[in-house]
């Protein structure tokens, strides 16, 4: 799988159903969340409250 990166389209499309549900990332969480992307990790709710919490 290839690297997801800010200007990807796909990171794009999330932010921007993000958006659609009135929610959003600050830039900080942006490259958390793709860093765990990047890496193979599960995406599980544990992951994303975790993430959350470190804020």
């Amino acid at each position: 799988m290839k690297d997801v990166k800010i200007e990807s389209p796909e990171f794009k499309r999330i932010m921007k159903n993000l958006h659609l549900e009135n929610l959003s990332l600050n830039e900080r969480l942006q490259e958390k969340v793709l860093e765990i992307v990047n890496a193979d990790k599960p995406i599980t709710p544990s992951v994303i409250k975790d993430l959350l919490a470190r804020g």
